[in-house]
């Protein structure tokens, strides 16, 4: 579907005001201590709500000031150049996610969306390294020939693929993903992984979520993982919500990161 056609003019954008950068190959993250915060959406970040002002700053003013904000290339209200414009001004990076509701079951599969993931991003001007999330639905049964196929074919692209997955050990992700950690290290290996359980419930829904998040680094890991090799936990779901101007209820969810490098090397 595509982006629904934004009210805001606040914001136009020349195509070369988005930077390039280049690097040349994926590299294996490594962690850190620190916790860093972020947040991700279905929602524009500059989308302006019924209090006048834009949900970047919602978010500012009901949570520390997020050091990325996960953004789909897909949907009604997908990321755009203006809205990447926007957060980089607010010195904010963005994590791509890309949502897929198509057969994931074989190598050629995977190779045709990353193909197709490869063109958006470079339309959309984003630099290549940048971690491309693919968002795994929990019902879906994603096999390891499929990442496979989508990993080796995003790197020939230039861009570090990533999953998007509960990775709670019910549900296929787990059992498909260390398969591939067993068979297929190398390429795996590249594959940053953003856990979305365990979710906190007491942050759930949550509408006073100033300067607190979780005390201890607590994502499910892939059985072929430890969790201190997961990239990014969202912790906390359907946060703060408020009406934007259009009359839609507008919400975010919580992330942590524990790796530097997600942030300062491939997020743009």
């Amino acid at each position: 579907m595509a982006c629904r056609n934004a009210y805001k003019t606040k914001n136009i954008i020349d195509e070369n005001d988005v930077t390039k950068t280049s690097i040349s190959e994926p590299m294996v993250a490594k962690s850190v201590n620190r916790l860093l915060f972020g947040v991700d959406s279905k929602i524009q970040a500059n989308d302006l709500l019924q209090n006048n002002i834009e949900e970047f700053d919602w978010i500012v003013r009901n949570k520390i000031y997020p050091n990325f904000y996960g953004r789909y290339l897909t949907g009604e209200n997908c990321l755009t150049k203006d809205e990447i414009l926007f957060l980089h001004r607010k010195g904010c990076k963005i994590a791509p996610i890309y949502a897929d509701n198509g057969e994931k079951q074989t190598k050629e599969q995977g190779m045709i969306l990353a193909k197709k993931i490869g063109i958006l991003s470079i339309e959309l001007g984003i630099p290549e390294g940048t971690v491309i999330f693919l968002d795994i639905g929990e019902n879906e049964n994603a096999s390891r020939d499929f990442m496979r196929g989508f990993a080796k074919a995003l790197m020939v692209e230039g861009f570090t693929p990533g999953f998007k997955a509960n990775t709670d050990a019910r549900f296929a992700f787990d059992r498909e993903f260390s398969r591939g950690m067993q068979t297929d290290k190398d390429t795996f290996k590249n594959c940053m992984i953003w856990a979305v359980s365990p979710t906190v419930e007491e942050y759930n829904g949550i509408t006073t979520s100033h300067l607190i998040h979780p005390d201890n680094w607590m994502p499910y890991a892939p059985s072929a993982l430890t969790r201190a090799e997961i990239a990014i936990w969202q912790y906390g779901t359907n946060c703060h919500p408020i009406e934007d101007d259009m009359g839609e209820v507008t919400t975010f969810n919580l992330d942590l990161v524990r790796n530097e490098q997600v942030i300062v090397e491939k997020m743009f």
